[in-house]
């Protein structure tokens, strides 16, 4: 694997929008992907193509800012702050979220992607009522 490998992707995944979802998707994953994250377990590139459709259909703007990034053989670990503007999410305010990516290539493209962050910042916190309370037991523990 090589700097432009992930390079690559980086610029894929903050290259995308509403509009290119399936070209994107398919530059840059392999057909039988493994993607995780907090809120889904996904198997093969047309559901995630499907769950990315779906969940672009409301972002107004989303980057990823890399903050590090480890390489071993076929595998990345990436350190984020992802920044997005999403319709339904804190009335469409911008929101900053760190997180992370393991990411195993396979032929230059990823095959296993797995991302770790707090489901509850990015999601419950911007619900008024209820983000007042989970920020409130956040502070209390």
């Amino acid at each position: 694997m090589s700097d432009a490998t992930i390079t690559r992707f980086i610029e894929n995944i903050n290259s995308l929008n509403s509009n290119n979802v399936n070209e994107v998707l398919h530059d840059t994953y392999t057909q039988h992907v493994n993607f995780i994250d907090p809120v889904k377990n996904i198997n093969g590139l047309e559901n995630l193509t499907e769950y990315f459709s779906h969940l672009y259909k409301k972002v107004n703007h989303c980057h990823f800012e890399i903050n590090n990034c480890l390489l071993h053989d076929n595998q990345y670990s990436l350190e984020w702050v992802m920044h997005l503007q999403h319709k339904n999410l804190s009335k469409d305010k911008p929101i900053s979220l760190n997180g992370a990516s393991f990411i195993q290539y396979k032929n230059g493209k990823i095959q296993y992607h797995r991302d770790y962050y707090d489901l509850g910042a990015l999601v419950y916190e911007q619900i008024p009522l209820l983000g007042t309370v989970v920020k409130k037991v956040r502070s209390a523990i």
